[in-house]
């Protein structure tokens, strides 16, 4: 999962000289929340809708209320790579840079969508909660039973209270999935089923 699969390559811009009236006014027509500042094509500032709104009444222009020098990230990078930055550096966006030019931008919600995409929840899929599996192997043996079984693993992961293994799983038969998770020693505790679908 790569930046560039879940940026925005269409990206609105402004120039550090653009008004800050004008800027806000590009924020509410595009409904973004952030412009990359441009200087002779090359990423020269961010402004967000928050600096806008807080810009003092004596600041008249972009320049003025900009982060210059921002974070950028490559469209090749991967998507959780993006999403550590965003939140180590506690922005909503950032600048999609390319041989140093501006490709596209990628936002928080962007990345969410990646999350939700890649736990697999906008399919029809099964959240299995199991228990009695505490040997080092046991993620191993659930993933080796869902594969044998046909069925497609999109995560799986220990809860560090509880101990208990989770994880989402598509499948058209999946109660042979339980019966042979069952079989190996494993507890199926709780099986959250998609919405209008019944296990089979």
């Amino acid at each position: 999962m790569l930046v560039r699969d879940y940026m925005s390559s269409k990206v609105i811009t402004v120039e550090p000289q653009c008004s800050i009236a004008n800027a806000r006014g590009l924020l509410q027509k595009h409904r973004v929340r952030q412009l990359p500042v441009m200087r002779k094509e090359r990423v020269a500032g961010i402004v967000t809708d928050r600096d806008l709104r807080a810009a003092s009444a004596g600041l008249k222009t972009v320049a003025e209320v900009l982060t210059a020098k921002p974070s950028v990230v490559a469209p090749d990078a991967p998507i959780d790579e993006a999403a550590r930055l965003l939140r180590r550096l506690k922005v909503g966006a950032l600048p999609v840079v390319e041989n140093r030019r501006l490709v596209g931008i990628v936002t928080t919600t962007d990345v969410l969508d990646a999350f939700v995409d890649f736990c697999g929840v906008t399919e029809p899929t099964y959240h299995v909660m199991l228990s009695g599996g505490d040997s080092a192997d046991a993620k191993w043996r659930v993933r080796r039973i869902i594969d044998r079984k046909g069925g497609d693993l999109k995560w799986i992961y220990r809860d560090a209270h509880t101990g208990t293994l989770q994880a989402r799983v598509r499948a058209a038969k999946f109660d042979d999935i339980v019966d042979a998770l069952e079989a190996e020693g494993f507890e199926v505790s709780a099986v959250l089923s998609p919405p209008g679908r019944r296990r089979a």
